[in-house]
């Protein structure tokens, strides 16, 4: 998007008032920045998911499930990834041979069956992302408390908007004549519709 391009986005699309030429160059910055770290994690992830013998897909399914969700039904990880059930099951029997996870009974309904992360290959992913998150340490050392405050309310609000277009995407699909998304934020997003969980 062309600066100009953005200050007609922001002045007559978003009704933006008043701002400043400094204030718009600071919001270019930021959606560039956003837009460049989405490609790098993109190269990353598909990096990581060649070094473990995975293809993209593959890989970030084993991540949901070793990293994040824990035990999940397959219908729930359709949900999640907006993967038809079908691609699902190929999904999980290619993690299932190659020893990233298991199907088992549920715990809590053993008429069910979840997916969950083995012992023998899960812990080779996580070592994957050690130099990562050692490198995201050293780079949190540089800010103090309320500034890394700031930062994380910012990527939550990222991920809030990221994930509204995900839910807002899918529906299109499943309805073609879905009406077009609202640049206001839901008011849901108190919760994960990943994880479920509380921001």
């Amino acid at each position: 998007m062309s600066r100009q391009d953005l200050h007609e986005f922001l002045v007559h699309r978003l009704k933006l008032k008043n701002i400043t030429p400094e204030r718009e160059e600071l919001i270019a910055s930021v959606m560039n920045e956003g837009r460049r770290m989405g490609t790098r994690t993109v190269v990353f992830h598909a990096a990581i998911a060649d070094r473990l013998g995975l293809n993209p897909s593959d890989h970030k399914c084993a991540d949901l499930i070793c990293n994040e969700t824990g035990p999940i039904t397959a219908g729930r990880l359709a949900e999640i990834t907006g993967l038809s059930t079908g691609a699902i099951t190929g999904v999980v029997d290619r993690l299932e041979r190659a020893g990233f996870v298991a199907r088992v009974p549920d715990p809590e309904d053993r008429r069910r069956v979840v997916i969950k992360g083995t012992e023998g290959r899960a812990p080779d992913m996580r070592h994957m992302f050690l130099p990562m998150m050692e490198g995201m340490a050293a780079l949190c050392d540089k800010y103090n408390n309320e500034q890394l405050a700031l930062i994380a309310g910012f990527m939550q609000g990222c991920g809030a908007v990221t994930e509204a277009q995900i839910a807002h995407l899918q529906q299109v699909k499943a309805t073609p004549s879905a009406s077009a998304p609202s640049n206001e934020a839901p008011e849901n997003l108190g919760h994960s519709p990943i994880t479920g969980r509380k921001r």
